[in-house]
């Protein structure tokens, strides 16, 4: 069992049982009692024994650091909030601790808990740097800074509740699991939802909630959805929270023993015109092909890093894959002859689990070139098909003798353990390029190939359903009766079909044109297409000079 246990295996706004903090952490129920008497106390003294995760998270931080972690860049980490954040300047004590070495206490920005850290004094003209350039829209000027309030981040600060809310957080958790089936990212954003909500009404008992609460919570929300910067919350935030909200109040009042009102759930519903401007506001950035087509281009492939990093604009560019299946992707899932992608569920993250077939479009300007050429490179470093195909850094990158690369000779290769390694490559090769550098995200080249599609190759109904089966999504049911059952080789032939369209210069009038005149050969690519053209159109003359 590690001594060195990782804070961040407890979930800031989860609850957890005994059982569960010896899982997640690889401790013995013996361990358990330990920390307790240290200093981890239970919410309460009920059965089952139940921890808060803002509480755990705190103490295994405290207790695998109990001098402070190593400020960065003159910010102090803060076990409340879990981050490094800048101190209150007027708070800043700085007391010598031997010859070169001073410790420093203040209050967080964020949460105003006192803080303290030990730093080399160098290092203290950093401290005092950092709390001048504080945003003066911090939690110390919008809410006071009083327990139950909510900072910047939209997070209670700090994170204390009643126990009977935590042990109502407890009970929903297992609901959504085990009943509703939910994964972990999506109860997560729940219980986030109700924390935001209980820190709001100063973590008033659920069960004492009245409608003036839930009709103060919705206007708190609407105003910060009006306001620009820190503090601000999306539109789509403000909705999903209050969904969430109404869904857990249905939840509660069907539990023995709560007594709320009958409606309650419904006044966290927002009006139906700010849901119709919601539904039909456009989400993300507006990338469009030629744009995802540049940010590719500037992008070297001078090494290894670079060739996988091109490699994945590019994947993304003719697939439209999901960032979560494509950090999950193995080498045999990838067949870059036939340039079929087996999405499995069962060893790719997929959507609600689907088993997706996606084919790789042709989309010239080298985009598949830099696929082939990175799946070279990983056949030829020793790396197979049961290693990940987009591989990390540690395993591409020369050792520090330069012996060659980290091949599964080793040890396994494993795929990446988060989407932001892959995020981060996306913003900096847009910044390179200098396209939407500050909000692009990998779902944006999800959304270029319809329109392109569309607007340059005129997709018929056979195309549309192509597409969206090899975006992996359900045709609708009048198209669905006729074209749902396509085989591959009949996508792959309406895709390439489809891509060749979108590629060529020639509008059909010049096809048509061409044809007629027998300028166009038929070793042209588009003279199978011009053909039909022709055909199609001179049966129309005929019948109407008829």
């Amino acid at each position: 069992m590690s001594r060195r246990h990782d804070p961040t295996k407890a979930r800031r706004h989860w609850v957890y049982t005994r059982e569960q903090v010896c899982q997640s952490f690889d401790i013995g129920e013996s361990t358990i009692t330990s920390w307790i008497k240290r200093g981890l106390k239970p919410i309460d003294e009920k059965r089952p024994q139940l921890f808060a995760g803002y509480e755990l998270r705190r103490f295994v931080t405290i207790t695998r650091w109990p001098f402070g972690r190593s400020p960065e860049n003159g910010r102090v980490f803060c076990s409340f909030c879990n981050k490094f954040v800048a101190l209150v300047h007027g708070s800043i004590n700085a007391l010598p601790k031997g010859i070169t070495c001073y410790e420093v206490t203040g209050n967080c920005s964020d949460c105003h808990n006192m803080l303290q850290a030990s730093i080399q004094s160098s290092v203290l003209p950093e401290i005092y740097a950092a709390s001048t350039n504080t945003p003066k829209d911090s939690s110390a000027v919008l809410y006071d800074g009083v327990p139950g309030s909510i900072g910047r981040s939209g997070s209670p600060v700090p994170p204390e509740t009643n126990s009977f809310n935590l042990r109502w957080f407890y009970h929903y958790t297992v609901y959504l699991e085990s009943h509703q089936n939910l994964d972990v990212r999506t109860v997560d954003e729940h219980l986030r939802s109700l924390a935001r909500l209980s820190a709001f009404l100063n973590h008033k008992p659920f069960g004492k909630i009245a409608i003036d609460d839930c009709r103060k919570f919705k206007e708190e929300l609407r105003g910060r959805r009006l306001l620009m910067g820190r503090g601000a919350l999306s539109s789509s935030t403000v909705s999903h929270t209050l969904d969430r909200c109404r869904a857990f109040f249905d939840w509660l009042q069907r539990q023995p023993g709560v007594e709320i009102h009958p409606d309650l759930a419904g006044y966290f519903s927002l009006s139906r015109r700010e849901r119709a401007v919601e539904a039909s506001t456009v989400k993300g950035t507006s990338l469009t092909f030629d744009q995802a087509l540049c940010i590719f281009t500037v992008m070297t492939s001078a090494n290894p890093v670079e060739l996988r990093n091109r490699a994945i604009v590019a994947m993304f560019i003719v697939t439209g894959i999901r960032i979560a299946a494509l950090v999950t992707l193995l080498g045999k899932h990838v067949n870059i002859r036939t340039r079929w992608i087996n999405q499995d569920p069962r060893e790719v993250d997929t959507k609600l689990g689907k088993h997706i077939r996606t084919y790789c479009l042709d989309l010239g300007s080298g985009l598949l070139e830099a696929l082939d050429a990175w799946a070279d490179w990983r056949g030829s470093n020793g790396f197979d098909h049961d290693a990940p195909f987009f591989l990390p850094d540690r395993y591409i990158q020369p050792n520090a003798l330069g012996f060659g690369y980290k091949g599964n000779q080793t040890e396994p290769a494993q795929c990446w353990r988060s989407e932001d390694s892959v995020q981060r490559i996306i913003k900096e090769a847009a910044q390179a390029a200098e396209v939407l550098s500050g909000n692009i995200s990998s779902h944006d080249f999800r959304k270029i190939l319809h329109p392109f599609l569309t607007k340059r190759g005129n997709m018929t109904i056979k195309d549309e359903v192509a597409l969206q089966l090899n975006l992996g999504h359900t045709p609708q049911e009048i198209i669905r009766k006729h074209y749902s059952s396509m085989q591959d080789s009949e996508r792959e032939e309406v895709l390439d079909d489809l891509c060749r369209r979108a590629m060529t210069n020639r509008s059909e009038l010049d096809l048509y044109l061409a044809f007629e005149r027998k300028e166009i050969a038929e070793s042209d690519p588009d003279f199978r297409r011009a053909k039909e053209i022709y055909n199609r159109n001179a049966g129309t003359l005929v019948n109407a000079d008829d």
